[in-house]
């Protein structure tokens, strides 16, 4: 240890010169930076919110005069700040660095001892963790004891009388005193008590059930005695129906071949009867059909005969139509060529009488009335009008 802090002791004395070197230096900087807050009150009332006219050269010189001004001491308090940190922050370094040494060489010595204390405090916890666990275990070990007694309860729900006072026995015989379950001994004592007494409750309760299921049995198997007994008696009746019922069986079937014997003679007789009808209905079927067949053939020669005959006098009522007509057409082309020479001769007649010099005394000649109906016949035969 001593080897340790004397080293330390060199150097906290170094460290305390160094500190005390960075201290006026700070100081100095410090000196210079109220230097310039005195000066900036000067500065502030002669260029705050001053306009400078830029525009003109002389203006222009005052600007940058008053920024010469303001930023030199800026740049002088800039490089003083720099200048007083760096010893500060090259000795913030060296401390830290000489720290961390100092604390890994302490921690060198702290460990061990530490490991040394904590295995102490983990092997106390384990002990007493283990304590807890064996104590739980114990609390349990007689909860689940009790329960086995009160257990029996439920054992005794569907067992025998006999079984039932076998559990009354054991159950007697159990001591619960301090030494088998120490705090816990009042409980298992009156689970055990609540557990006798109800399991002396149910002991007479099931020889009573056991006895009735003794009564029930015997009437069982009397009733199914008597069952055996009358299904001996019903088997034995129902062989005896069984065997009359064959013998009326046989009976029957022998009628039943007999009466099949006369039907099948019956029908065969039939059948024969039903062919010879059906050869008679063919025959007639037959001959109605050859008779129709004539019937139809001498309907189809009238028809035909008849269908010739109109188609006769079609043929003649055709001929005279036609033989009328070309004498229709024969009489309309002679009137046709007849009117035709009238209006011709008409037509030559009036050419001549209106060349005629002399026309109004020929016409003035002949009387008044045929005078006028030569004119309208002239002129209706030439289809002019007058």
């Amino acid at each position: 240890m001593n080897a340790i802090l004397k080293p330390v002791e060199q150097d906290q004395d170094a460290t305390a010169v160094a500190i005390l070197s960075s201290i006026e230096e700070v100081q100095s900087a410090i000196t210079e930076f109220d230097k310039v807050s005195a000066g900036l009150r000067d500065l502030r009332e002669k260029y705050s919110n001053v306009a400078f006219d830029v525009a003109s050269p002389k203006g222009l010189r005052e600007a940058t005069d008053a920024r010469a001004a303001i930023r030199a001491p800026r740049y002088a308090v800039e490089k003083v700040r720099k200048a007083a940190k760096a010893p500060v922050l090259a000795l913030g370094r060296d401390i830290d660095a000489r720290a961390a040494y100092i604390t890994a060489e302490l921690l060198q010595l702290e460990e061990p001892i530490d490991r040394q204390i904590k295995a102490e405090e983990a092997r106390k916890e384990a002990e007493k963790e283990a304590k807890r666990l064996a104590e739980l275990a114990r609390i349990e070990a007689h909860q689940v004891r009790i329960g086995e007694i009160r257990a029996l309860l439920s054992i005794a729900v569907n067992a025998t009388a006999p079984c039932i006072q076998t559990l009354i026995n054991r159950l007697e015989a159990w001591v619960v005193g301090p030494d088998a379950f120490e705090e816990y001994a009042t409980a298992a004592q009156r689970a055990k008590d609540e557990t006798l007494t109800r399991l002396r409750e149910m002991h007479p309760a099931a020889v009573a059930y056991e006895a009735e299921q003794a009564r029930l049995k015997a009437e069982r198997e009397e009733l199914e005695r008597l069952r055996a007994e009358q299904a001996r008696r019903e088997a034995e009746e129902r062989a005896r129906i069984a065997a009359e019922q064959k013998a009326e069986a046989d009976r029957l079937a022998v009628e039943r071949a007999k009466q099949e014997a006369e039907l099948r003679a019956l029908r065969e007789v039939f059948e024969r009867e039903k062919a010879a009808a059906r050869a008679a209905q063919e025959e007639a079927d037959r001959q109605a059909a050859a008779a129709r067949a004539e019937a139809e053939r001498l309907v189809k020669e009238a028809r035909e005969a008849e269908e010739r005959r109109l188609a006769a006098v079609r043929a003649e009522q055709e001929r005279l139509a036609r033989e009328a007509e070309e004498a229709r057409l024969r009489d309309e082309q002679a009137r046709s060529e007849a009117d035709k020479r009238v209006r011709d001769v008409a037509h030559q007649l009036l050419t001549t009488l209106r060349a005629v010099n002399r026309w109004d005394r020929a016409a003035n000649a002949l009387p008044g009335a045929l005078q006028a109906q030569v004119i309208q016949s002239i002129f209706a035969a030439t289809g002019e009008q007058e």
